[in-house]
């Protein structure tokens, strides 16, 4: 990377940096491991990184995933931090350096502290091959921790999600855990209550119970009403138990739905998109501003998967992704994955005409990886492009409309030819015919 270009990204990261509570800082290591740009406020002398678990992973392996470590202390400030970092490659395809961001384990442990999981209870995030994040109850000797013969952990490997009742490894209590693993992340989360907390209320429901039953022997009149009474309190025991069992579901799902990266391709997932578009689309229609989305779609993709199997179809999705990133021209601009082989763009501030050159040079790099597709009639793998741009005249626009007319724009380039981008306000075409 040249100089200038890591001069002009400094002020981004620090912005970044700052808008961002769980961040406890971003970092770009050249080959070596030393320091290019980064956020602290000082750069420690003969700065190098080169001895880290996670910059050995990434020299070694030309895996371009983000890959989440465990945890340590940073050199810079000492504070616990979670290691998220990405290999960078040169133009030739080789190991240039790595790109860090490092989470705050006070922030994760200030998320956790949210959820009311009783006096007893624990819930922890751990990485895939049972390495501990993060644990409520809190102790710094368990960060980075494994558990050997943990029964947890040999079911979790086979299981997305699951739930049992066992002693916990760390204090011997025993407890009702349901884990789950996140779907975009090597992560698997765990919630777990009391046992005791969690029957508390059933056994003072079976005393109630023997009570009636020794009434119901001495007033054998009244026996009815007891009957009614004991079976009550049981019904209310059991739904106790339903409810907490509800309640852990629920909060798994919380914690899963705080990862919003798509973990094949590394941007932003459908979810994100969603929550992203509702926000953008509120604000421009409010102060009436240009808004453009584009639908990208990769032709001919199920032939691909056919021909070349599904790993080298992921493959071709993340280099697909990385080259739609690129033609991005601004912060603002948003692209995700919006399921299978479709990507889907926010440009605010961008009229039909300009959103349409977004569109045709994010085709033309698609075309420029020159990756071959003999499913193709073209022979390499092409994008076709739906570009629609809001009507705020139209008052009954909404943002599921416009993606609706993006969506129809490209199912016109698919049937013109495809390769192509159509924008949906004119009708009119770009790219390839």
């Amino acid at each position: 990377m040249e100089p200038a270009a890591l001069e002009s990204l400094q002020p981004l990261m620090v912005n970044h940096l700052g808008n961002a509570d769980y961040l406890h800082g971003i970092f770009v290591y050249d080959a070596n491991g030393n320091w290019l740009v980064h956020t602290q406020a000082t750069q420690p002398p003969n700065a190098n990184n080169s001895d880290r678990e996670y910059f050995i992973s990434h020299r070694e392996s030309p895996s371009k995933k983000v890959l989440i470590s465990k945890p340590l202390q940073s050199r810079s400030t000492d504070e616990w931090i979670i290691p998220v970092s990405k290999r960078l490659n040169d133009a030739n395809g080789r190991f240039a350096g790595v790109v860090l961001a490092t989470i705050r384990v006070r922030y994760l442990l200030n998320l956790l502290d949210g959820f009311d999981i009783g006096e007893q209870g624990a819930i922890s995030l751990s990485l895939a091959d049972g390495i501990l994040v993060v644990r409520r109850p809190y102790s710094v000797e368990d960060l980075g921790r494994t558990i050997p013969n943990n029964p947890l952990l040999d079911i979790a490997k086979n299981e997305r999600a699951g739930m049992l009742l066992l002693a916990s490894p760390f204090d011997g209590i025993r407890r009702l855990v349901i884990f789950e693993h996140l779907g975009n992340n090597p992560l698997f989360v765990t919630v777990a209550l009391s046992e005791e907390e969690i029957l508390s209320h059933w056994r003072s429901a079976t005393q109630v119970q023997a009570i009636c039953l020794l009434i119901l022997i001495t007033v054998i009149a009244l026996s009815g009403s007891y009957v009614f009474r004991s079976m009550k309190v049981r019904r209310d025991a059991d739904r106790a138990l339903h409810n907490a069992h509800e309640q852990i579901m629920r909060k798994n799902q919380q914690l899963a739905e705080l990862a919003d990266q798509d973990g094949l391709t590394g941007i932003f997932n459908r979810r994100a998109f969603d929550l992203r578009l509702a926000e953008i689309f509120g604000q421009s229609r409010r102060y009436q501003r240009k808004l453009s989305t584009i639908i990208f779609d990769v032709d001919h993709f199920k032939n691909y998967n056919d021909i070349y199997g599904h790993l080298a179809g992921d493959d071709c999705l993340r280099q697909v992704a990385s080259a739609l990133a690129g033609a991005m021209r601004r912060p603002g601009d948003i692209l995700a994955r919006y399921g299978g082989e479709e990507f889907v763009a926010i440009l605010p501030d961008t009229d039909g005409q300009g959103a349409l050159e977004v569109a045709n040079s994010a085709r033309e790099r698609i075309e420029s990886l020159m990756l071959v597709h003999e499913g193709s009639d073209i022979g390499k793998v092409t994008v076709s492009c739906g570009v629609a741009t809001a009507d705020w005249n139209d008052t009954n626009l909404t943002a599921e409309k416009l993606i609706d007319l993006s969506d129809q724009a490209l199912y016109a380039a698919k049937r013109l030819g495809r390769n192509m981008c159509i924008l949906s306000a004119s009708g009119r075409a770009g790219g390839d015919q």
